[in-house]
């Protein structure tokens, strides 16, 4: 999945997020669901972005086996 898709798949998650927090009060329920949420999708993030740079990396040196300038 492309950075741009997930994005997109996360817009509604983020905006729920935002308006749970924003606009609760302190320590309720949804405040602490939304930080949940928002721990669980940085921590989803970090998986995806180090697997696209293995990907990457494995891309480029395979572009470098084929192409020994």
């Amino acid at each position: 999945m492309s950075i741009d898709n997930r994005c997109k798949e996360q817009v509604r998650v983020s905006s729920q997020m935002f308006m749970d927090f924003k606009y609760t009060s302190p320590g309720s329920e949804e405040q602490v669901r939304a930080l949940k949420t928002f721990s669980f999708l940085v921590g989803m993030w970090a998986d995806f972005l180090t697997s696209e740079e293995r990907r990457m990396a494995a891309a480029l040196a395979l572009g470098s086996i084929n192409n020994p300038n």
